[in-house]
This record gives structure tokens, sequence and C-alpha cells, in this order.
């Protein structure tokens, strides 16, 4: 049985195939683009198609939608058979008719059918951590990835007019592309812009406000993806969930103590491959509040995660009251509104925090996670606006731990984030590389920064301002302490209403003093005049200057959790009350009054929720986008229309990018 096409649709599918040769895909994990072949004989005598997918290196498996190009009419059923084994995987056929390749043996467990769980609430227990050595170990030698690897695969094909059967069969060839990876988003940049967080994975729609809601999982049937629904708790630790998106927007109660007080002392556990996608709310967006957010890494979780456009607001301490001092919010050494305890490849962009005891936002290892070989490595905080912690920012080590943890930290960058009221922002201390550029810091208490160990610095392009009330102050500076020291470049930062330290502008190491010794400027050895060239740091952000960070922040008011899809799948701006009032601040040049628990009120948000018409195909994506973009609802979530590596669901989330 064949299939004739005239010479215009031939042509057309000849430059089709033509401009996705020349577009390979640069995807780290799971899905990759597919190359029709062009030959013309091929076109005209079968139905099936020959497929090239590529891989990126390092990748070890693919999803492929190998029948999406071939040439069955539509009065045909087609369904996948059966296929012959490569020579470097093995092969699997989904329910869906699409095809999973995985490099190496096939020794994967049976699937199951997920139960539906409740995170178990443990009561945290401090522990003293015994002071242990890290074992060397000699890493595993790891066999490379084939160049090219290739199978069949046999389909049945009926007609239903006719009821006749026939079976064709086509090649598929995977080689590996090493263009290197697909970024985050494409936003995304420094430390963990590589993060694939949950591609490749299923997704999980969050419909409620109940955190700890068992998931409900729904099989893929009659051409719709697997997904899941509930709570986000159980979203979050679900293994094999890898998106997250919300269909209600709202405020999600965090309970006394937050995830300290659910999963033990050092936070929810068992957190990695997600991708959360704030932005994917009905106007109102998400905040997190009532506790601390804190997530376990001490084990090897926290890795490979990406979490955009959520709001946390802890605004109680750990024992569920404002903790404060004559009005002044006092430190519990406890409350953060985002910590990651460890953890890889992370990403934490376009966030706004504020209302916490102890650190606003940050990383932190000591002697625990370095014992099993952990740390933080590859991480970056972005676009986030961040006010009222004690500590606003906290990135590395606690000074003198056993083991030295502090070596086991690199490659963190922190760029583009607005920091209003708060001190030592960022606080950052270990033996690595880090970069911090184009960030606001405005009406800093005391310390705008802090840094210490031996850390390679590049402090480019941050704007840095001070209320007119109050310019004339000696103690807003850069410091350093410890007897490790920084080797800083510092260049193109600018310092609005710093009296004091009139030449800051013209010489930006003369803001920088002694932390012992604050009137003692920091000694040229401190500083070099070459940037940092940080080779491992991938897709370093070009810095602007001073003064567009400035008018991207405050006349633009592009920051922070600022934006959402609406139920047309498009893009809109919503900041809540209280980041548009620190915006505000900023630019009327009034003070902000720092760690008032006075003024700690959660800002009351629209509590709104998806219309089934908004995506009733559940996979995510609103049906109009699909519409506009695809022509039909027929594309998987997980499926790569374009071929850039992207999968659909982050091209419609990524919409954000380019508003």
């Amino acid at each position: 049985m064949s299939k004739f096409i005239r010479f215009s649709t031939k042509l057309t599918l000849s430059v089709f195939a033509t401009l996705f040769l020349f577009s390979c895909s640069k995807d780290a994990d799971l899905l990759s683009e597919y190359v029709i072949t062009t030959d013309d004989t091929q076109f005209e005598n079968a139905l099936l198609i020959n497929d090239s997918f590529y891989m990126a290196e390092g990748q070890t498996t693919i999803l492929m939608d190998v029948l999406n190009n071939d040439n069955v009419s539509s009065n045909s059923n087609i369904t996948i058979i059966e296929t012959s084994s490569p020579i470097n995987g093995f092969v699997t056929i989904n329910d869906d008719n699409t095809l999973t390749y995985k490099i190496g043996d096939d020794t994967s467990p049976e699937e199951t059918t997920p139960e539906e769980t409740t995170p178990e609430e443990t009561t945290p227990e401090e522990t003293t951590p015994e002071e242990t050595t890290p074992e060397e170990t000699t890493p595993e030698e790891t066999t490379p990835a084939p160049e090219e690897d290739t199978f069949t695969y046999t389909a049945e094909v009926v007609n239903e007019e006719t009821g006749e059967r026939t079976e064709e069969q086509a090649t598929v060839t995977i080689s590996v592309n090493d263009n290197g990876p697909v970024k985050a988003f494409p936003s995304a940049y420094g430390g963990g812009s590589n993060a694939t967080g949950g591609r490749g994975k299923a997704l999980a729609i969050i419909n409620t406000l109940d955190r700890n809601k068992a998931l409900t999982y729904f099989p893929a049937e009659n051409g719709k993806d697997e997904y899941y629904e509930g709570g986000l708790f159980p979203a979050m630790q679900n293994e094999n969930v890898g998106y997250i998106v919300f269909n209600i927007s709202g405020n999600i109660e965090l309970g006394v103590g937050g995830t300290q007080a659910q999963f033990g002392y050092d936070g929810m556990y068992g957190v990695n491959n997600k991708t959360i996608f704030g932005q994917s709310a009905p106007q109102g967006g998400i905040t997190l509040t009532g506790g601390s957010f804190r997530l376990d890494g001490r084990h090897g979780d926290n890795e490979n995660l990406i979490f955009r456009y959520l709001r946390s607001r802890p605004i109680y301490d750990k024992d569920g009251i404002k903790r404060n001092i004559d009005g002044i919010a006092d430190d519990d050494s406890y409350t953060w509104a985002f910590l990651f305890y460890g953890g890889k490849n992370i990403m934490l962009s376009n966030c706004s925090a504020s209302f916490s005891y102890d650190k606003l936002v940050g990383a932190y290892i000591d002697e625990i996670v370095v014992a099993e070989g952990n740390g933080i490595n590859n991480l970056t905080i972005q676009n986030c606006l961040l006010a009222d912690g004690h500590t606003n920012v906290a990135i590395g080590v606690n000074s003198n731990k056993p083991n030295n943890p502090e070596n086991f930290v690199d490659n963190v960058s922190f760029n583009n984030n607005a920091i209003i009221g708060g001190n030592r922002t960022p606080n950052i201390s270990y033996n690595g590389n880090a970069e911090v550029i184009n960030n606001l810091i405005y009406d800093s208490p005391s310390k705008m920064m802090n840094t210490y160990y031996q850390l390679n610095l590049n402090h480019i392009g941050n704007w840095h301002g001070r209320p007119a009330s109050n310019s004339t102050v000696s103690h807003a500076h850069q410091e350093l302490g410890l007897n490790k020291y920084p080797v800083i470049f510092t260049e193109g930062n600018s310092y609005e209403g710093f009296n004091y330290y009139s030449n800051a502008n013209s010489d930006n190491t003369s803001i920088w003093v002694d932390f012992y010794k604050r009137e003692n400027k920091l000694s040229d050895s401190f500083f070099t005049n070459s940037k940092h060239a940080h080779n491992n740091i991938p897709n370093q952000l070009t810095p602007n200057t001073a003064q567009q960070t400035y008018n991207e922040m405050i006349v633009d008011r592009n920051i922070g959790a600022n934006k959402f899809l609406d139920n047309s799948g498009e893009v809109q701006v919503f900041l809540d009350s209280n980041d548009s009032k620190l915006l505000d601040i900023v630019a009327n040049r009034t003070e902000k009054t720092w760690h008032q628990v006075s003024e700690w009120i959660l800002p009351n948000i629209p509590s709104n929720s998806r219309p089934n018409s908004y995506d009733s195909d559940n996979d995510g994506m609103a049906d109009a986008w699909e519409i506009r973009t695809f022509g039909n609802l027929n594309q998987s979530y997980k499926g790569d229309f374009d071929g850039d590596g992207y999968e659909n669901i982050e091209e419609y989330m990524n919409q954000v990018d380019s508003k």
C-alpha cells in the first residue's frame, strides 16, 4: 500500500527537512528534535519515513514521536507493534505510540501505578554532627555515549473504510549532538543556567491550596498525555513528576515551623528534577506563607531544580509567632523564605521574598553535607525582589566549620536582583567562583555585602542607593573578614547618596573595608584589575550599566514575581501590594523601615481558578495558545514542535522571557 505526494508537497517537506537539519537540538535531557529524511523515492513509496534524532552529549534517554512525520491518511489507524534491538541501548514502545530509547541494558524496574500519598509529618530533631573527614574516592570511569545507534520499528496500519491491514517498517537513527545543553529557559544565566529541571518527566497540576493533598494519577490515553493532580508537596517529592503548574492562585500555608516542622529540621527531602512554573497560576499567583521553606540536600537531593515566579513570605517564626524586641523582628536562626541546604544545578528566578526572621534567600552547607561528598554547585539567584530579612541573602558556609565545607561550594551567580532594606546582601563565603552582577541594593541598614574565604569575585554593574535623608552614614559599605581573603574584581558599580564615601563611584575599591577595623579601607592586594574568567560558570551574563539596572527594575518595574499567563495563554503583569510599595520606596528615595514586625502584613491577592475551557486536555498549556501555535490540541507537552530543544510546555511558559 502506498501513497503518492504531489510535487509541491514534496518540495515543502524537503524544505522543512532542510531547516530541521540545520537546527539541531541542544537538549541535555529527554526530548530532541527529529529530522525528516528527504529521499524522494521514500516519500513516494512508503507510509513510514525514516527518522533521525539527536541526543546531547551526556544524555542517556530520549522520547521520540516517530509517527509525527509519516504519510498516513486520516482514515487509517496506525499502531507500532514491534522494534528491533539497537546495539547500544534498548527501546520501549509507549502507550501513546511514541518510543523511548535509553543507552545501556534494560534493567529498569517495572512501572507501577502511583499511590495517593501524603507527605509524612515528623517532629524535627536537632542533632550534633559528628566531625568526620569526607572520604576521598576515585571517580568512576564512564563509558562515552556512542556516536550513532540505529533500530527499526514496525507499525500496523488499518484502513477504517476497508478493514485492510498492512505492516510497514522504518529506520530510526540516533546521533550524539555535541552543541551543548539547552539553557533552563532563554533568560537564564550563570551557574544554574543549564539546569534542565523537569524536562522529559510527567506533569503535575496543582488544583488546591492544600499543600499536602495527595496526588491522583491519570495515565496517557486517547492521545492525551499522562498527568497528576493534587497538592504542591506531594508533587515536589514524586520522582515521576517533573513539571509543576498551578490552576489556582492564592496563599499556600506552610504551617507553624514550615517544612522543617513537617519533614525534620533539615527540611523537605527527595526534591530533584523539578520545574515549578509559578507563572502558570492565574492572576494573583502563588504565595508560600506561615513558615520556613527549606529543602534538604544532605544526601544528594536538591539536584536540577528550576523555581520561577513564586513568592515566599513566612511572617511567623518557628513557633508561629511574630517574634520581636521592641517592635524589631528578632533573628530566630531558623526561618527562611527559600533555603537550599546543599544542592547542585539550581535556578531561582523571578521570585519575591520578605518577612523572614533569619535569612530570606540562600544556600548553605556544613560538615554534615560534605561528609557524604555533597556541596553547593552551579547555583543562580536572579531577577528576585528581596526585602525584610535579618540577612537578606547568604550563600556558602559559616566560618571555622570542620571538614572544610568552604571547599565544597562553587560557581554561584547572584544577578539582576533587587534588595531593599536588608543587611549583608549578599553574604558570600567559600573558596570558589562567584559573580554579583547588575543588582540593585537600596537603603542597607549596615553592610551591603560581606565576603570572606578565598572567593574569586566579579562584582560588576551594581546600583547602590540611599534615601536622601540618610546619605552621610559611614556604616553602609562592602566588607571583608577572616584570614583567608578573596580576590575581587569590582567595576562599573554606582553609589548614589553615599556622601561619606565621596569617591566610591570613581574608585569602587574605596568602599570596601575591613570587618574588624571598619575605618580601614582594604589594601590593593585584595583586588584585581582583570575580570575573572570563571570558565566553569556557563552562560555568563553580559553586564549592563548600573543605571540600566535601575531603569529596568524601578522605572520598568520588571523584577520579582511580576508576570502570569492569562486564560488565553497571554503574558500579563501583576505585582502584589508589598512588591509595588517596595519599588515606590526606591523611586521616591524614601527610607525603608527595617524589620518592623507591625508592617509584616500579608498582601491580599486575587484567588482565582482556571475554567475548564482553559486547558481541556490537561497538558498544562492554554488551549487558545495551542491553537494559535500548533493549529490543534494534538501536541504533547513533552513534544518539541519547533525542534529547539525546549519541550512544548516550556515554550508556553517561556513566553514570559520575551515580554
